[in-house]
């Protein structure tokens, strides 16, 4: 493949780092088989719920994604210990003031079934919702749910019970998140120009997407990343880092920053920049300027869904200063480590060890020993002490300075 960066600087990702990037965003991705076998459980689940001898039968009107499944951003396994997930939500056909502990009870009998049935020794109930895991390391969240009338679209009392702490009060909450998902689509339009580079690209990869058949509202298609935008692509790759970060022994017990706290943030500050280098690195300085927001007036950072202002984002995560100072210094290295690396100073090899820290190094090393096979035939080659590539015809090609994304203080002042 004759690989010439300068036809490619209209779309944003004439750099190296770009082109790293993007194919770590498509390398990252559920596989073709996690997605099938995801959709496949989606639509068992569905089905199982609502049989005849369970609790619930008749009583399911609809179960749907949510979360990362619903917008196409949830990002592959960092190791085969970790475990991945499909969120959904089980809209009930019950009364909204229901006893919050009878209903998430019911949900976890109807679910596990009976001693010997396929989910009896797979199913875990929560405080808000009952998860199914499976023995390949993925597992279903489904979250107990009752749509209000006279609200927006999909408003919904989903409900909070701790039994085993009885100082947590039962409660019920409003939430929309298929509110969110549509608000964050809405707000991160794909680029075409963008979007046709990446199908080109995508060749060289494993087609990601797939056709889902179910009776319930479907799984969105795991859509490769060149149909997604910049700010998307964005998204991914930060919630790759944090969970690279997070995978760590020392932080095991830690919660991470909710995938949907960031969706929202990402999304408030979408499609601002010209290459994906760019929006990575402005989505972190956005983050990173939100959080020491709160931090310089001694808060805890607060966020609500647009569609559903009593759905707040930040209800269980940061649980404390100390939640958010350490995202604070995780962020600051992120994006000290972008500017370095847009910076067209480092070797190809500097950048792919930068990158295994980043992203982890399965997906960075295969992604660099492609980028170098495919760039080297055909007349193109690097200069490796610099990580220049040169086109046969189009004479050196040098990395641009590194533009720092215009400051942004979020309140206007």
């Amino acid at each position: 493949m004759n690989f010439n960066p300068k036809s490619l600087s209209p779309l944003g990702v004439s750099e190296p780092i770009d082109v790293l990037l993007a194919d770590i965003a498509i390398s990252v991705q559920l596989s073709k088989t996690e997605h099938d076998k995801a959709v496949a459980r989606f639509e068992t689940m569905q089905d199982w719920i609502d049989r005849k001898a369970s609790p619930l039968h008749g009583l399911v009107r609809l179960m749907y994604p949510q979360g990362s499944m619903a917008i196409g951003a949830t990002v592959a396994r960092v190791s085969d210990q970790e475990e991945y997930d499909l969120d959904a939500i089980v809209d009930l056909d019950i009364r909204a003031d229901s006893d919050p502990q009878a209903v998430l009870d019911t949900l976890y009998e109807a679910i596990r079934g009976e001693e010997g049935s396929r989910y009896f020794d797979m199913t875990i109930r929560h405080t808000r919702c009952v998860c199914v895991s499976y023995e390949d390391g993925m597992h279903i969240d489904l979250t107990p749910a009752v749509l209000v009338a006279l609200q927006t679209p999909r408003t919904s009392t989903i409900f909070h019970s701790k039994p085993e702490d009885p100082q947590v009060e039962d409660r019920r909450l409003l939430a929309n998140p298929w509110g969110l998902a549509e608000w964050f689509k809405e707000k991160t339009p794909k680029d075409e120009e963008f979007a046709r580079y990446f199908e080109k690209r995508s060749l060289a990869f494993d087609a990601r997407k797939i056709t889902a058949r179910a009776p319930a509202e479907l799984v969105p298609d795991q859509e490769p990343a060149y149909q997604k935008s910049r700010a998307l692509i964005a998204l991914q790759l930060i919630k790759r880092w944090r969970n690279v970060l997070f995978s760590r022994r020392d932080r095991l017990r830690l919660r991470r920053p909710p995938s949907v706290l960031l969706s929202k943030l990402i999304a408030d500050n979408a499609n601002r920049t010209r290459t994906l280098s760019e929006e990575v690195l402005h989505q972190a300085c956005c983050i990173l300027a939100r959080l020491e927001f709160g931090k310089a007036r001694e808060r805890l950072i607060y966020e609500a869904n647009p569609r559903c202002p009593a759905d707040v984002l930040t209800d269980r995560w940061p649980a404390s200063d100390a939640d958010q100072d350490l995202m604070i210094a995780d962020l600051r290295d992120f994006v000290a480590k972008m500017y370095v690396l847009r910076s067209g100073n480092l070797s190809l090899a500097e950048m792919g060890k930068v990158l295994e820290g980043l992203f982890g190094e399965r997906p960075a090393k295969k992604v660099l020993d492609e980028y170098v096979s495919r760039s080297a035939p055909g007349g193109n080659r690097i200069v490796p002490a610099t990580g220049r590539v040169i086109g046969a015809a189009s004479g050196l090609v040098t990395p641009a300075a590194a533009k720092q994304p215009a400051a942004h203080n979020f309140y206007g002042d």
